[in-house]
């Protein structure tokens, strides 16, 4: 029998949620996978794990770098060595909800035009959950639009058409945006990426991931990689906006109206046929929500308000308000569902427990 979903994961060091991990997937109601997991050259108790569920399911296959190779290198060699008609992504430290892949594949299954989707999630950190992405929308011209300004895509959660992941693959000079780097790629190309509007994994937040440890090295990356996405799907972005771009709005640390109006009045002249001005608009009042939790005042963002039209401007809040509410419904829906509790100040989640 063929193998319909390969899920593949790298770890390096990752003994204290890797079981969890696993057992997450062990869990699904979808049984016709595999997982592929790639051991970058762990030095705590990985190893043993990785080798005590290999032996209990043969449909665990771990291999062990000589090196460290880095997350998008392993990630490549994890490709590689996939059977699957899809792969899917899952880290070391997230969980996948029991119906993840079921739901996934269904979705890839009805959606042949769409080779690469993810799906909502919810975020724990340190036992306090909260759902990711509410409110967002999931179409691909959306999408498409919000990669000009933010990563709307959460990795761990993505599932593709294998044959597209084997010819694309991670860019293996990045370190820590390589995901970044690969849906700009992939949409410039004209493929098509879309969100699965169901929460389908638990995405751990703690203080030793990459994203909150490699800020400066960030800031370079993103900035090339995004340098690329705007000549190819717009214009070259202008050299004076690229400082405030990379500070006040894919990071949002200097957060700044005057600069943001100035900013938006230019990305919204630069709509064409590939990025429809409409999506851009979409895609900047995003970011303007995004300022009300930077501290801007209330005032200073209403006064960007002014920057969009008045019709377009109460549609999507109201759109923006309904979705963020059902988003936010099913999230906690599926919170209660599996028994997601906070114990001692850690989340536990009974479902996982024999």
């Amino acid at each position: 029998m063929t193998t319909d979903i390969s899920v593949i994961m790298s770890v390096y060091n990752g003994e204290t949620y890797l079981a969890e991990a696993i057992e997450s997937v062990l869990y699904q109601t979808f049984q016709n996978w595999e997982l592929i997991i790639i051991n970058d050259c762990s030095t705590d108790s990985t190893g043993n794990i990785l080798a005590d569920y290999a032996s209990r399911d043969a449909r665990i296959k771990v291999y062990t770098n000589e090196v460290n190779l880095k997350l998008p290198s392993s990630l490549n060699k994890a490709i590689s060595l996939c059977n699957g008609k899809y792969i899917a992504r899952m880290d070391a430290d997230d969980i996948c909800l029991p119906e993840r892949l079921e739901k996934q594949f269904a979705f890839m299954e009805a959606n042949k035009d769409v080779d690469l989707s993810s799906c909502r999630f919810l975020t724990v950190k340190n036992g306090v959950y909260a759902s990711g992405g509410a409110g967002g929308r999931c179409d691909s011209e959306a999408l498409k639009a919000m990669l000009l300004v933010a990563n709307p895509i959460l990795h761990p959660g993505v599932i593709g058409k294998a044959e597209v992941m084997k010819s694309f693959q991670y860019d293996m000079s990045l370190t820590c945006t390589e995901d970044l780097e690969l849906w700009t790629r992939m949409t410039a190309a004209n493929l098509k990426l879309q969100i699965l509007p169901e929460c389908l994994l638990i995405y751990r937040l703690h203080d030793k991931q990459i994203t909150s440890t490699t800020l400066e090295r960030q800031h370079t990356e993103v900035l090339g990689i995004q340098k690329k996405y705007y000549t190819s799907v717009l214009k070259e972005m202008c050299e004076d906006m690229q400082a405030f771009y990379i500070s006040g709005i894919y990071f949002k640390e200097n957060a700044d109206i005057k600069q943001f109006m100035n900013y938006a009045r230019w990305l919204k002249s630069l709509a064409n046929q590939t990025i429809s001005r409409n999506a851009i608009c979409y895609a900047l009042l995003e970011i303007l929500a995004e300022y009300k939790r930077c501290g801007i005042s209330k005032i200073a963002v209403m006064k960007a308000m002014f920057t969009f039209s008045p019709f377009f401007l109460l549609k999507e809040m109201i759109r923006r308000k309904r979705m963020a509410q059902k988003d936010i419904a099913k999230c906690m829906q599926v919170a209660n569902r599996i028994g997601l509790k906070q114990t001692g100040g850690t989340a536990s989640y009974p479902i996982f427990e024999k």
